[in-house]
């Protein structure tokens, strides 16, 4: 069985996650070839790509025409040159826990930016033959049809700025910064500064810290408000990069009860990006011409989370293989969300719908008494 074909004018959203995107570029290495084999940027469909953090690379990758065994083998560069081990692989959990909250109290950060800049400019300068290349400059390779959009979050500011290649606001910006300022996830890596227009430095932190670590909604405003795409011409493929439920997040994170400010501290983030990952998902599906969209959510269950920035070991990489493929053939078999089947909808998108439905025919049932 092949997937259900696209509709004329794709949309592309990858979600944050770290080392987790791994498993989201295996997984695309079905969808190249259900497509014909051919890098994806070089299927006429897709007009729009947008990620957040560990997206924005994928993504980017994507727009430079990398294959996705190319961004596979990019992951696992990552891994071994940007985040190495902080602590000896013998030591325990706890004590590995402990080493790194006391790093955490003494540092900003705990890994230095400068590896995955030169990372990032050998793989454009490979690529696109300009390390310093521009998102302007990528525009016009990427001509009048395709955008890339990466999502940063301005600390200052408040708010996430959306970096997309056909903006005169954004062309400045060189590919690989934009990139870095997606990702620099808090904790893990620096905040990238950069001056404003006005000459003042602006601080520029990882897309998933505001609400659009599902950048989903992104690119379906773009496809359907802004470039003027019929919801019924459009295909919006979503991915996330894992989900632990509620049973297994308690057993990971504790009672809620018992959280004290350390625990809320790192929880709370979490429940902000969940949360408003399955809204902007909702919006897309009742939303964005009342359900004409193709929307088609793929994200999979975790019994518990891989750590963002822990590359681990090499169970960890075998681990996120046999994830991936398993994504891959989920696109092969049209098995993603909404979905009655909660193994191919972990985030509850069907059950969301079927109350959102509940509540408006109660609503009107109320209103024409």
């Amino acid at each position: 069985m092949s997937m259900t074909p696209l509709r004329n004018n794709v949309a592309l959203a990858i979600d944050g996650g770290g080392i987790k995107g791994l498993i989201v570029a295996r997984a695309l290495m079905a969808l190249e070839d259900e497509l014909g084999g051919e890098p994806l940027i070089k299927h006429p469909q897709l007009k729009v790509m947008a990620g957040t953090s560990t997206g924005a690379i994928i993504t980017a990758a994507i727009a430079m025409g990398m294959k996705a065994e190319e961004i596979t083998k990019l992951y696992v560069s990552m891994g071994q040159e940007v985040f190495p081990r902080l602590t000896p692989g013998w030591l325990p959990r706890a004590a590995e826990q402990a080493d790194e909250f006391e790093r955490m109290a003494r540092k900003p950060f705990l890994y230095s930016n400068e590896k995955l800049i030169d990372l990032l400019k050998k793989v454009i300068r490979d690529k696109m033959g300009n390390a310093e290349l521009t998102l302007a400059e990528l525009n016009e390779q990427l001509g009048p049809d395709k955008v890339l959009i990466l999502t940063t979050v301005n600390i200052t500011a408040r708010r996430t700025r959306f970096l997309k290649s056909h903006q005169t606001d954004s062309g400045d910006w060189k590919l690989w910064e934009a990139i870095l300022a997606s990702s620099s996830a808090p904790i893990a890596l620096p905040v990238w500064s950069r001056a404003d227009r006005a000459g003042k430095p602006a601080y520029y932190t990882d897309g998933g810290v505001g609400s659009y670590g599902n950048p989903a909604y992104v690119v379906a405003q773009e496809a359907i408000v802004f470039r003027g795409y019929a919801p019924e011409d459009v295909s919006v493929l979503s991915f996330g990069t894992g989900w632990v439920d509620a049973d297994n997040f308690e057993k990971a994170s504790g009672s809620p009860a018992k959280w004290h400010g350390l625990n809320w501290a790192m929880n709370a983030p979490l429940l902000l990006i969940d949360d408003a990952a399955r809204s902007q998902s909702l919006d897309i599906l009742e939303g964005f011409g009342d359900g004409k969209v193709d929307y088609r959510r793929f994200q999979f269950a975790l019994e518990k989370d891989i750590s963002s920035d822990g590359y681990g070991n090499d169970d960890t990489y075998a681990l996120m293989n046999k994830l991936g493929d398993a994504l891959g053939e989920r696109i092969r078999h049209d098995q993603f969300a909404p979905n009655a089947d909660p193994q191919y909808d972990p985030e509850g998108l069907y059950d969301l719908q079927m109350e959102h439905r509940a509540e408006r025919e109660a609503s009107r049932s109320r209103h024409t008494k």
